[in-house]
């Protein structure tokens, strides 16, 4: 049976919650962000971390633990190739979601960060579930800063025998991500840190990547990328 998506406005979840604000954002970043099973483009960044790098101890103890589910990892490097991989589809609970899938190619090994994106009716904005598993979901902020686009995580909250758990504001991780395009060497930028208030800085990357928008009509999500559990609870 065809799968119908349940959100009235069938457009990009970034343009659903910025709204005229969208307009203010550079037009490569506009291009960037318009993913969506109405146009069916995906989008694959490929390019290079300049540096990633973490916090203290306990910072790389959290990181080893979130890195069994793909969210984030304890790594860290200079001059890292790296890909970013956006798939629109519509999930197993008739949403529109899109993928969020970064690669970072280290000598020795990959390292993952994953996340699943979909914009919440009810809350008006969108929310991202970390991991293939989607144990964790955060709540996105979204703003436009002369041309680029911010991200910053809200509340958080684990899922945990069925249960919705808030994260704590002391020990979450609150994300910052500001990503840009730069008209003269016309490539994406972006800057990435993840802060607790307790434990301060855990981890960040920043660095590059140019840009490829693939035809997505009639294809399905890389089975690499596909989630291995999906949450409804938003």
């Amino acid at each position: 049976m065809e799968k119908t998506v349940s959100s009235p406005k069938h457009i990009s979840a970034y343009r659903l919650q910025m709204g005229l604000e969208y307009e203010k954002l550079h037009p490569e970043i506009q291009k960037r962000f318009d993913f969506s099973t109405m146009n069916n483009i995906a989008f694959v960044g490929k390019g290079v971390m300049d540096k990633i790098w973490n916090g203290n101890k306990i910072a790389v103890f959290v990181l080893k633990l979130l890195s069994k589910s793909n969210i984030l990892f304890p790594r860290t490097g200079e001059n890292i190739e790296y890909e970013i991989h956006n798939y629109p589809y519509i999930d197993s609970f008739n949403r529109e979601v899109h993928s969020m899938n970064r690669i970072f190619y280290f000598p020795d090994e990959q390292q993952r960060f994953d996340g699943t994106a979909t914009y919440s009716e009810s809350k008006k904005h969108i929310v991202e579930y970390l991991g293939l598993d989607h144990r964790m979901v955060f709540e996105m902020a979204l703003s436009a800063e002369n041309g680029a686009i911010r991200f910053k995580s809200g509340r958080q909250f684990l899922f945990i025998a069925g249960l919705k758990i808030p994260v704590p504001k002391l020990v979450r991780g609150n994300i910052d991500l500001i990503e840009w395009y730069d008209d003269e060497k016309q490539k994406f930028y972006l800057d990435l840190k993840v802060n607790s208030v307790l434990f301060g800085p855990l981890f960040g990357f920043t660095g590059w990547f140019d840009a490829d928008y693939v035809d997505f009509t009639g294809k399905t999500i890389p089975d690499k990328f596909k989630p291995t559990r999906e949450e409804q609870k938003e």
